[in-house]
Protein backbone atom coordinates (compact mmCIF):
# COMPACT_ATOMS: atom_id res chain seq x y z
CA UNK A 1 0.00 0.00 0.00
CA UNK A 2 1.23 3.42 -0.71
CA UNK A 3 0.92 6.52 1.48
CA UNK A 4 0.85 9.58 0.49
CA UNK A 5 1.27 12.64 3.21
CA UNK A 6 -1.18 15.89 3.14
CA UNK A 7 0.37 18.99 4.94
CA UNK A 8 -1.84 22.09 5.44
CA UNK A 9 -1.62 23.79 1.66
CA UNK A 10 -2.03 20.52 -0.17
CA UNK A 11 -5.46 20.28 2.35
CA UNK A 12 -7.11 23.00 -0.07
CA UNK A 13 -6.60 21.17 -3.43
CA UNK A 14 -8.17 17.34 -2.06
CA UNK A 15 -10.46 17.54 -5.32
CA UNK A 16 -6.91 17.83 -7.30
CA UNK A 17 -5.89 14.93 -5.75
CA UNK A 18 -9.09 12.68 -6.48
CA UNK A 19 -8.45 13.65 -10.02
CA UNK A 20 -4.88 12.87 -10.10
CA UNK A 21 -6.68 9.17 -8.36
CA UNK A 22 -8.55 8.78 -11.71
CA UNK A 23 -5.58 8.10 -13.89
CA UNK A 24 -5.10 4.74 -15.62
CA UNK A 25 -3.20 2.79 -13.46
CA UNK A 26 -1.40 2.93 -9.95
CA UNK A 27 1.89 4.08 -11.47
CA UNK A 28 -0.42 6.50 -13.53
CA UNK A 29 -1.95 7.70 -10.16
CA UNK A 30 1.41 7.74 -7.97
CA UNK A 31 2.77 9.69 -10.89
CA UNK A 32 -0.13 12.06 -10.86
CA UNK A 33 -0.32 12.44 -7.17
CA UNK A 34 3.45 14.32 -7.03
CA UNK A 35 2.34 16.10 -9.90
CA UNK A 36 -0.87 17.73 -7.76
CA UNK A 37 1.96 18.14 -4.95
CA UNK A 38 4.38 20.21 -7.17
CA UNK A 39 0.98 22.22 -8.28
CA UNK A 40 0.91 23.17 -4.76
CA UNK A 41 4.37 24.64 -4.24
CA UNK A 42 3.59 26.89 -7.68
CA UNK A 43 0.39 28.47 -6.56
CA UNK A 44 1.87 28.86 -2.65
CA UNK A 45 5.25 30.69 -4.71
CA UNK A 46 2.52 32.73 -7.04
CA UNK A 47 1.47 34.02 -3.99
CA UNK A 48 4.21 34.69 -1.95
CA UNK A 49 5.90 36.37 -4.84
CA UNK A 50 2.87 38.69 -4.42
CA UNK A 51 4.50 39.90 -1.07
CA UNK A 52 6.86 43.25 -1.51
CA UNK A 53 10.10 42.28 -0.99
CA UNK A 54 10.38 38.70 0.44
CA UNK A 55 13.18 37.74 -1.90
CA UNK A 56 15.26 40.55 0.37
CA UNK A 57 14.62 39.09 3.36
CA UNK A 58 17.51 36.91 4.85
CA UNK A 59 15.60 33.92 6.22
CA UNK A 60 13.49 33.32 2.48
CA UNK A 61 16.95 33.29 0.34
CA UNK A 62 17.34 29.40 0.97
CA UNK A 63 13.74 29.50 -0.23
CA UNK A 64 14.80 31.65 -2.96
CA UNK A 65 17.44 29.28 -4.10
CA UNK A 66 15.41 26.17 -4.32
CA UNK A 67 12.50 27.85 -6.21
CA UNK A 68 14.65 28.81 -8.88
CA UNK A 69 16.59 25.23 -9.02
CA UNK A 70 13.18 23.52 -9.10
CA UNK A 71 11.12 26.07 -11.47
CA UNK A 72 11.36 23.45 -14.49
CA UNK A 73 10.15 20.31 -12.67
CA UNK A 74 7.33 22.23 -11.56
CA UNK A 75 6.15 23.53 -14.91
CA UNK A 76 6.46 19.59 -16.19
CA UNK A 77 4.39 18.40 -13.62
CA UNK A 78 2.06 20.78 -14.28
CA UNK A 79 2.01 20.21 -18.24
CA UNK A 80 1.59 16.78 -17.06
CA UNK A 81 -1.39 17.13 -14.56
CA UNK A 82 -3.08 19.09 -17.02
CA UNK A 83 -3.32 15.99 -19.56
CA UNK A 84 -4.68 13.92 -16.50
CA UNK A 85 -7.25 16.67 -16.39
CA UNK A 86 -8.32 16.84 -19.49
CA UNK A 87 -8.20 12.85 -19.77
CA UNK A 88 -10.52 13.09 -16.62
CA UNK A 89 -13.13 15.14 -17.89
CA UNK A 90 -13.22 13.03 -21.28
CA UNK A 91 -13.77 9.74 -20.04
CA UNK A 92 -12.74 8.97 -16.55
CA UNK A 93 -14.39 11.37 -14.35
CA UNK A 94 -17.48 9.27 -14.72
CA UNK A 95 -15.96 6.25 -14.26
CA UNK A 96 -14.54 7.43 -10.57
CA UNK A 97 -17.93 8.40 -10.02
CA UNK A 98 -19.91 5.21 -10.71
CA UNK A 99 -16.75 3.50 -8.49
CA UNK A 100 -17.17 5.74 -5.41
CA UNK A 101 -21.09 5.04 -5.85
CA UNK A 102 -20.27 1.68 -5.54
CA UNK A 103 -18.16 2.17 -2.34
CA UNK A 104 -20.96 4.25 -0.86
CA UNK A 105 -23.16 0.91 -1.18
CA UNK A 106 -19.94 -1.18 -0.04
CA UNK A 107 -19.78 1.35 3.56
CA UNK A 108 -23.14 1.35 4.39
CA UNK A 109 -23.67 -2.90 3.74
CA UNK A 110 -20.89 -3.12 6.27
CA UNK A 111 -22.22 -0.23 8.81
CA UNK A 112 -25.60 -2.72 8.45
CA UNK A 113 -24.18 -5.47 9.06
CA UNK A 114 -25.08 -6.82 6.07
CA UNK A 115 -21.63 -7.26 4.03
CA UNK A 116 -23.27 -8.20 0.94
CA UNK A 117 -21.46 -9.56 -2.04
CA UNK A 118 -20.08 -6.98 -4.78
CA UNK A 119 -21.10 -8.88 -8.00
CA UNK A 120 -23.82 -11.45 -6.76
CA UNK A 121 -27.14 -11.90 -8.27
CA UNK A 122 -28.56 -9.31 -5.95
CA UNK A 123 -25.05 -7.83 -4.78
CA UNK A 124 -23.73 -4.01 -4.93
CA UNK A 125 -23.16 -3.89 -8.51
CA UNK A 126 -26.71 -4.63 -9.19
CA UNK A 127 -28.17 -2.46 -6.99
CA UNK A 128 -26.02 0.26 -8.23
CA UNK A 129 -27.36 -0.31 -11.70
CA UNK A 130 -30.97 -0.47 -10.67
CA UNK A 131 -30.36 2.66 -8.82
CA UNK A 132 -28.66 3.91 -12.20
CA UNK A 133 -31.52 2.93 -14.54
CA UNK A 134 -34.42 4.48 -12.07
CA UNK A 135 -32.70 7.90 -11.72
CA UNK A 136 -31.57 7.87 -15.55
CA UNK A 137 -28.02 7.77 -14.50
CA UNK A 138 -25.40 7.89 -17.66
CA UNK A 139 -22.72 4.59 -17.64
CA UNK A 140 -24.10 3.55 -14.14
CA UNK A 141 -26.50 1.32 -16.30
CA UNK A 142 -24.14 -1.18 -18.17
CA UNK A 143 -23.34 -3.52 -15.42
CA UNK A 144 -19.93 -4.27 -17.51
CA UNK A 145 -19.20 -0.73 -17.34
CA UNK A 146 -19.79 -0.50 -13.46
CA UNK A 147 -17.98 -3.87 -12.67
CA UNK A 148 -14.67 -2.39 -14.74
CA UNK A 149 -15.24 0.98 -12.80
CA UNK A 150 -15.24 -0.81 -9.53
CA UNK A 151 -12.43 -3.26 -10.00
CA UNK A 152 -10.64 -0.61 -11.61
CA UNK A 153 -10.66 2.68 -8.99
CA UNK A 154 -11.82 -0.13 -5.97
CA UNK A 155 -8.79 0.80 -4.36
CA UNK A 156 -8.78 4.71 -4.11
CA UNK A 157 -12.61 5.14 -3.79
CA UNK A 158 -12.16 6.76 0.12
CA UNK A 159 -11.16 9.99 -0.57
CA UNK A 160 -13.62 10.56 -3.13
CA UNK A 161 -16.14 9.25 -1.19
CA UNK A 162 -14.71 11.47 2.36
CA UNK A 163 -15.23 14.47 0.18
CA UNK A 164 -18.68 13.83 -0.74
CA UNK A 165 -19.83 13.07 2.77
CA UNK A 166 -18.32 15.32 4.59
CA UNK A 167 -19.80 18.17 2.44
CA UNK A 168 -23.46 16.52 2.85
CA UNK A 169 -22.81 16.73 6.34
CA UNK A 170 -21.20 20.03 6.13
CA UNK A 171 -18.02 18.61 7.83
CA UNK A 172 -15.32 21.21 8.08
CA UNK A 173 -12.75 20.51 5.56
CA UNK A 174 -9.71 19.08 7.96
CA UNK A 175 -12.10 15.86 8.76
CA UNK A 176 -11.80 14.87 4.99
CA UNK A 177 -8.52 12.82 5.59
CA UNK A 178 -9.79 10.97 8.70
CA UNK A 179 -13.12 10.06 7.08
CA UNK A 180 -11.21 8.60 4.20
CA UNK A 181 -8.14 6.59 6.10
CA UNK A 182 -11.21 5.51 8.01
CA UNK A 183 -13.17 4.39 4.94
CA UNK A 184 -10.80 2.23 3.79
CA UNK A 185 -9.70 0.86 6.41
CA UNK A 186 -13.24 -0.75 7.02
CA UNK A 187 -13.03 -1.73 3.28
CA UNK A 188 -9.66 -3.26 3.57
CA UNK A 189 -10.64 -5.01 7.07
CA UNK A 190 -14.06 -6.57 5.99
CA UNK A 191 -15.23 -8.86 3.99
CA UNK A 192 -18.97 -9.81 2.14
CA UNK A 193 -20.73 -12.51 3.99
CA UNK A 194 -19.30 -16.44 3.45
CA UNK A 195 -15.96 -14.58 2.07
CA UNK A 196 -12.22 -14.51 3.30
CA UNK A 197 -11.09 -11.74 1.04
CA UNK A 198 -12.13 -8.27 1.73
CA UNK A 199 -14.16 -6.03 -0.37
CA UNK A 200 -11.02 -3.92 -1.16
CA UNK A 201 -7.52 -5.63 -0.87
CA UNK A 202 -5.05 -3.30 1.16
CA UNK A 203 -2.36 -3.75 -1.42
CA UNK A 204 -4.51 -1.88 -4.04
CA UNK A 205 -5.07 1.08 -1.77
CA UNK A 206 -3.28 4.63 -1.26
CA UNK A 207 -3.65 5.73 1.92
CA UNK A 208 -3.89 9.63 2.80
CA UNK A 209 -2.79 11.13 6.28
CA UNK A 210 -1.91 14.44 7.54
CA UNK A 211 0.90 15.63 7.82
CA UNK A 212 2.36 19.02 8.90
CA UNK A 213 4.47 21.07 6.83
CA UNK A 214 4.75 24.21 8.55
CA UNK A 215 8.26 24.36 9.07
CA UNK A 216 10.55 26.46 7.24
CA UNK A 217 10.60 30.38 6.21
CA UNK A 218 7.24 31.62 7.59
CA UNK A 219 4.75 33.64 5.19
CA UNK A 220 1.10 34.40 6.71
CA UNK A 221 1.61 32.00 8.93
CA UNK A 222 2.06 29.29 6.86
CA UNK A 223 5.72 27.17 5.98
CA UNK A 224 6.20 26.00 2.45
CA UNK A 225 8.66 23.11 2.67
CA UNK A 226 12.01 23.29 0.97
CA UNK A 227 10.77 19.68 -1.15
CA UNK A 228 7.61 17.76 -2.41
CA UNK A 229 6.88 14.50 -0.42
CA UNK A 230 5.24 11.38 -1.18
Amino acid sequence: MHTVSINEPESSYLELFRIALSAEDHEARIAALRQVKQVVSAERLRVLSQSDCWTDEPDNQALLTWAARTAAEREDAICEFLRVSRVYEDRNERRLTIAEHAGKLVYLSIKEEKREGVQTPSGILYQLTQAAKEHGIQGGRDKDTVRRSWGAYRGIVHLGMAIDLCDEQASPPEEVLFLAEQIRRVLSTSCPKGASEPYVPQAEQISFVYKSGIWGPRFRDRGLPYRVED
